[in-house]
């Protein structure tokens, strides 16, 4: 019997279609008429990791250059927002205490404000826009709520464009299962990757720590080279989120990590597939560790 966690991950390219399409069609035309002066989207945990790949993404597609990403605690005090900008709010239960503070302050603002959040999720009631993402998921290591989560976002800030790229993405197989599963036998002590694939590497390592309780760390490719190198042992495992120009990927490489994933094109959404194929990946540790992916920390 498979876990919810593997049910998810094996739901989750279909559902970016009809995210997208969902988006599109109901939630754009609710937007205001007038450019925002700048857009700020937050959450913490997983959330926070969504929302940076967003901004990443809706940059890169080159409409829209002035997006920002925080964490929600960064509201009101490093990032404040104002009546002219817009304000997306990460959350896929909506019961985040940080979150919701943070969306509440920046209503203040005058700020256009935007909920982002599972079907049937909280809703503050500051919101004036609602973009709901797939069913809440139910064990805490949330995997299609995060891809979700990206779809909504870049459909309502690209359009038609976004779609067309998440249309093509869903209709990307999925990894051999077994054969990742072969491949990796234990969780890595360090993950590294560089511009959108440090916020991979985060992400699939709160994926890993919530799934077995192994201690994993994240780097930025150049960060890990000052100074947390330092730490690290000859036998201890690396994973290698590969992207094109990170100036330290020979180096990492050179270390032998015992996964790597590369981020082939430039594309403003390729990196998707390099997402889900982490995602399958801590599942598999999970599974060979003998843990219940379902219930974190057991």
């Amino acid at each position: 019997m498979s876990s919810q966690v593997e049910e998810a991950l094996r739901s989750q390219r279909a559902s970016w279609s009809g995210i997208s399409a969902r988006i599109l069609k109901n939630g754009v035309g609710a937007l205001p008429r007038a450019r925002p002066r700048r857009i700020y989207i937050f959450g913490v945990g997983s959330s926070h990791f969504a929302a940076q790949l967003s901004a990443h993404a809706v940059m890169s597609f080159g409409d829209t250059p002035w997006v920002y990403a925080c964490n929600s605690l960064a509201v009101g005090r490093t990032v404040k927002p104002t009546r002219e900008d817009w304000v997306i709010g990460v959350s896929h239960r909506g019961g985040t205490p940080s979150t919701r503070e943070a969306f509440a302050h920046a209503a203040r603002s005058g700020a256009f404000m935007i909920w982002v959040c599972g079907e049937g999720a909280q809703v503050p009631s500051e919101a004036r826009m609602v973009l709901e993402t797939c069913p809440l998921e139910k064990p805490e290591p949330h995997t299609v709520s995060v891809t979700g989560a990206v779809c909504a976002i870049t459909t309502m800030l690209v359009g038609p464009r976004a779609l067309e790229q998440w249309e093509l993405l869903s209709k990307i197989p999925d990894p051999d299962f077994e054969k990742v599963r072969a491949n990796l036998p234990s969780a890595p002590q360090v993950i590294l990757g560089e511009w959108e694939g440090e916020w991979l590497a985060k992400e699939v390592a709160l994926k890993l720590m919530e799934m077995t309780g192994a201690p994993v760390r994240p780097f930025g490719s150049e960060e890990f080279f000052h100074g947390p190198k330092f730490s690290v042992g000859a036998s201890d495992v690396f994973w290698q989120i590969a992207i094109k120009g990170d100036g330290r990927a020979d180096e990492i490489a050179a270390r032998a990590p015992a996964l790597r994933v590369d981020v082939l094109s430039a594309a403003p959404l390729d990196w998707i597939n390099a997402l889900v194929e982490l995602q399958w990946s801590a599942l598999a540790v999970a599974l060979n560790l003998g843990k219940n992916p379902d219930q974190p920390g057991a």
